[in-house]
């Protein structure tokens, strides 16, 4: 089995709430880190516009770098994935291809481990490291309500000295398969299309969730502000119809993770426990050298 890596980079930043510890410097050191565990993998960076300042030295000339030009985060990813197609199209089978965002902390563990998981579960397509508790937003968007999946037949099944569960969404850092991305291609990049948060609704439809109820398809519409919002609200209802429709009509998937994360989105909403991340993020910096928080 092959790991072919998609490491999705841009050279800007945003609000989201963060720890005082981040820093996509340490996010990528850790990834790195993980993957030299693993015998056969290779890393494409997919920078959009450009790399971040504190990546430039740190990724170099020793990785393969594809330039895109995406902005938003949906248009980013299907970027991304339009790479990924490009790759699956003479990959192996069973080459797993991981899509990871850059403000991920992976353990030491994490890659082999998924490694070994995607070995012991021959007939599961997607795999991911983290699984977010976000039961609250849930709650209060009608339009997106979260779903219970089936346990996997047997139970959580022990690989790579982890236990490995079926959960119903993840975020857009994930692994699949070549033959999987060969044909979930066109309802990957449907589901960017919906409006955030895109990757739960395509998690959804993916396992043949009902992303969308259909009496709730014009809840939760974001105001709109200027002509283009205008246009995005009136398409987003129809978008959102196709999107259920076409989950029906797709082979359905399974999406399974650890039951302890072995990698973290380092959002302070999002920082689970069982690992000191903290605790990781300051390992990292000691190891390369980094300074203390680099930012990003």
């Amino acid at each position: 089995m092959r790991l072919q890596v998609l490491y999705r980079t841009h050279p800007g930043s945003n609000t989201k709430s963060r720890p005082s510890w981040f820093d996509r410097r340490a996010a990528w050191e850790s990834l790195t880190a993980s993957l030299a565990a693993v015998e056969h993998s290779a890393v494409t960076v997919v920078v959009d516009g450009g790399l971040p300042r504190e990546l430039v030295e740190a990724i170099g000339r020793e990785h393969r770098q594809v330039t895109v030009r995406g902005g938003r985060a949906s248009t980013s990813f299907r970027c991304a994935l339009a790479v990924g197609r490009e790759i699956s199209r003479t990959a192996p089978d069973d080459t797993l291809v991981w899509f990871a965002e850059d403000d991920y902390l992976y353990r030491p563990d994490a890659m082999p481990s998924l490694v070994a998981a995607v070995g012991a579960l021959p007939d599961v397509d997607y795999f991911t490291l983290f699984t977010p508790d976000d039961s609250a937003w849930h709650a209060s968007h009608p339009s997106q309500p979260d779903h219970r999946v089936p346990a996997l037949p047997g139970g959580p099944v022990h690989a790579g000295g982890h236990r490995w569960q079926r959960i119903a969404k993840t975020t857009s850092t994930f692994g699949v398969r070549a033959r999987a991305l060969r044909s979930d291609r066109w309802l990957l990049d449907l589901g960017s299309r919906v409006g955030a948060p895109f990757d739960t609704a395509t998690w959804h439809a993916l396992q043949r969730l009902r992303p969308f109820p259909w009496r709730h398809l014009l809840s939760d519409l974001d105001p709109a502000a200027s002509r283009r919002g205008t246009a995005k609200v009136v398409a987003k209802p129809a978008m959102r119809a196709v999107l259920n429709t076409a989950g029906l009509v797709s082979r359905p998937r399974v999406l399974v993770a650890p039951v302890d994360d072995l990698a973290v989105h380092m959002e302070v909403e999002h920082l689970s426990g069982g690992t000191d991340w903290a605790a990781l993020a300051r390992q990292v910096e000691t190891a390369h050298g980094l300074g203390p928080h680099q930012g990003g």
